[in-house]
């Protein structure tokens, strides 16, 4: 079930990054549109946490009853806090839910109006208080970003997913549990026990107008998670030919993905490529109906490759270890690359292996492309029950490396033809079928994990492009190779590889050059939170070269080598290799770059003003209500600066040691002034200048035109205006600037008058 969870903000809010900026002790956290947002952990943290309490009500004060059952339903077992031995294997959540983001139309506005976007935050100053004396620390003054009231925050796409057996009755009884929890959040993030955060939670297209009633009712345990496999009825094709189908597809990262490298400290790494293995569990749910994936992989029919950046709409490849460019000026976007397996090691550089990210294809007069994935740090904390913050005992602060949003990768499943034929005799076009959004990675039920996949075009049958270079056979890896020596050892030895290479090709190989590296992957079991057994390797991105000294090469061998590949785990993507490719073979040094693909996603980007039905709208006002302001009082501290301009606005000047006029009589124009508060209240303001013109000895000490500009600034309503000159990029919601211009005009003549007389004094004083 999928649904909108809708948080409206009823006080300023503050959900922190865990860092400090410039002379900020702690800033938010902000999305990639710069915009700040409530992390589905967060949200997912403290409505556990309000669910709970609603359930441990429920039971009476029984930690471990039904309804607290029906909590770890929905949320998923928590097997680090247990104490004792787990007797059953920990239960998965059922509920998804992602982050909080303001609405598309505010998103929109705010991408080229950047001086209302930043008056979203204000900064606060805070104190420490010493528990020993009761009064503020000395020397611990900090300033802390908050984000004002009144933020409308929607988490899309949250879902549930219901086992198949579960009944209505049930269905209802859990909505009930969620709602109960909504109820009773009242604050999130930061400083929630000090004011901040106050918040009120709904849920969009969840309706249950009588949950209280479902929720008087002691219910029964609730059903036992199993995961949900497909029947297949069906007779496996028999596999008797050996070429190969193609799908591309196409894979973009709707959120940060963490594709689990290792972890060091508290610091989760994530690799910069997608195993094939994050796609073969959609395999068995799209495909399960109609083919047995088991099967296939049991019969080498079934490849899924690595899905890489994407480069020209082409699957990237990792950097080969042969490339080498000048340590100084040197680099795939900047030439200068030599290739140590054809060309020597120039005299007068000093080079440097290039190491990390990939390439697309070469040409014969240009360098490949090179891409790098952009990966992101993420931080965040377990709050422990008892404290109500983060504690070691329970994770404490861990930070998370993942993919940044928005990248696309490129894979290919590749199937042979009687499997393909397979296919299409049971559905016809059934690669559209795997079509969708999934969750792939680490903590993919909240902020991450997210993929949408595409099919790039139909299925090709594969034709091979492989050209032979004499008796030389130049390898390079494309994924991780898993191989095991006699004694099933994982093993990274170049004489089993050979020997395998040898048996598959009917050749004998005397290995020339090598250029390699091992890599050890770690794996990991999600619902237990155990590891499991390291992968050792050779590395993506080794090269070797082989001479053949007996028997010839086969170029359909060499095809369907590259087709299934080498080693175990071939089906995940592992193994994967090309041949003679011409970046290993030809020399580089000679070669220009490439010209880099340019990102024009947020060109041209097409701004529409707020309308006042928008759900946005109220916010939006709020905050370039502010803009306004923060721009209003800028342009009267620059106009106020000039003394000249002082003179000609307000008749403000200083003649020898004398200000004219007086203080006196300017701190009388202030204290009438304070007291406008809207177009109304201007008659004030000229009753007093009257009242002024009354009195000779008064009058004159007001010279030339003061008290005629003063009377024209407040009658004349468009004056102050001419006379800031507001940017023009300050407007979001439709109307703006009539509207407000009549909210503000008041604010707008104190703010004016009062920066003059102040600039005026300081510079008065000078003259003392």
């Amino acid at each position: 079930m999928l649904f909108t969870m809708r948080v409206t903000m009823l006080s300023d809010w503050h959900i922190g990054l865990g860092q400090s900026k410039g002379d900020v002790d702690a800033i938010v956290q902000r999305d990639r549109d710069g915009l700040p947002y409530i992390p589905g952990k967060t949200l997912t943290g403290i409505l556990r946490d309000s669910c709970e309490l609603a359930a441990l009500g429920l039971d009476n004060g029984n930690e471990k009853g039904v309804w607290s059952q029906w909590v770890d339903f929905l949320f998923g077992t928590q097997p680090a806090l247990e104490e004792g031995a787990i007797e059953s294997s920990p239960q998965p959540a059922i509920i998804s839910l992602r982050s909080a983001h303001f609405p598309d139309s505010l998103k929109n506005a705010l991408s080229v109006n950047t001086k209302v976007k930043d008056a979203i935050a204000f900064i606060k100053p805070g104190i420490s208080i010493d528990n020993d004396t009761g009064c503020a620390k000395t020397d611990f003054l900090r300033f802390e970003e908050m984000i004002r009231k009144g933020a409308i925050l929607d988490a899309k796409d949250c879902q549930i997913n219901y086992p198949a057996d579960i009944s209505d009755d049930d269905k209802k009884r859990v909505e009930a549990l969620l709602l109960a929890g909504a109820k009773l959040t009242e604050r999130i993030g930061g400083k929630r026990r000090r004011g901040a955060g106050k918040c009120k939670i709904e849920f969009l297209k969840v309706k249950n107008d009588n949950y209280l009633d479902y929720l008087s009712q002691t219910p029964s345990s609730p059903p036992v998670y199993q995961e949900i496999n497909p029947p297949v009825t069906f007779q496996y094709p028999e596999i008797k030919e050996s070429d190969w189908y193609i799908l591309p597809l196409e894979i973009t990262a709707k959120s940060p993905l963490i594709i689990n490298s290792r972890t060091v400290g508290n610091v989760v790494e994530t690799l910069d490529y997608i195993p094939g293995k994050y796609i073969l569990r959609n395999l068995h749910r799209k495909l399960g109906q109609w083919l047995n994936i088991s099967q296939a992989i049991s019969e080498e029919s079934l490849v899924i490759t690595n899905a890489t950046v994407s480069s020209k709409n082409q699957p990237s490849r990792p950097v080969p270890f042969c490339l080498f460019a000048d340590k100084l000026k040197g680099g795939l976007d900047k030439g200068n690359v030599y290739n140590r397996l054809v060309e020597d090691n120039p005299k007068d550089l000093q080079l440097k292996g290039i190491r990390g990210g990939y390439v697309g294809e070469v040409t014969h007069n240009h360098l490949p492309i090179y891409r790098k994935v952009a990966i992101n740090v993420y931080t965040h904390n377990t709050i422990e029950d008892e404290l109500q913050r983060p504690s070691s005992d329970v994770g404490g602060v861990y930070s998370y490396s993942a993919i940044a949003p928005k990248t696309t990768f490129r894979a290919e499943i590749r199937l042979k033809s009687d499997l393909f034929n397979h296919l299409s005799n049971q559905k016809k076009e059934w690669w559209k079928n795997l079509e969708g959004s999934y969750s792939i990675g680490q903590s993919k039920k909240d902020d991450y994990g997210t993929i949408k996949v595409t099919i790039a075009q139909q299925p090709q049958l594969h034709q091979g492009k492989i050209q032979l270079d004499n008796n030389n056979l130049s390898v390079w890896l494309l994924s991780d190779l898993l191989l095991r020596d006699k004694r099933l050892n994982p093993t990274a030895d170049l004489n089993i590889l050979k020997e395998t290479l040898e048996k598959t090709l009917g050749v004998t190989l005397e290995e020339k050059q090598k250029i390699i590296r091992q890599r050890r992957t770690e794996s990991w079991q999600v619902r237990w939170g155990l590891s499991r057994p390291s992968l050792v390797g050779i590395q993506a991105g080794s090269c070797i070269v082989y001479e053949v000294t007996e028997g010839e090469l086969d170029i359909n061998q060499l095809s369907q080598i590259q087709m299934s590949g080498i080693g175990e785990r071939r089906v995940e993507g592992y193994g994967q290799m090309c041949f003679n490719d011409p970046l290993l073979t030809m020399e580089l040094s000679k070669l220009t770059p490439s010209v880099t693909e340019v990102d024009t996603s947020n060109d041209n980007v097409n701004v529409n003003l707020i309308k006042n039905n928008d759900s946005s709208f109220e916010y939006a006002r709020i905050i370039e209500r502010e803009a306004w302001r923060e721009a209003i009082q800028q342009q009267a501290l620059d106009l106020a600066s000039d003394r000249q301009t002082r003179k000609q606005y307000l008749g403000l000047e200083i003649q020898g040691e004398e200000s004219k006029p007086p203080m006196t009589q300017l701190g009388a124009l202030r204290s009438v002034v304070s007291k406008l508060q809207s177009q109304n209240d201007k008659q004030q303001v000229t009753n007093w200048i009257k009242a002024l013109e009354s009195v000779p000895n008064r009058k004159e000490k007001w010279v030339g035109d003061s008290l005629k500009l003063i009377r024209s600034l407040i009658n004349d309503e468009r004056k102050i205006w001419e006379y800031l000159h507001l940017p023009k990029d300050l407007n979001i919601t439709h109307n703006a600037e009539t509207e407000l211009k009549m909210q503000l005009w008041a604010e707008a003549i104190r703010t004016f008058i009062d920066a003059m007389i102040r600039a005026h004094k300081r510079d008065w004083e000078k003259t003392q």
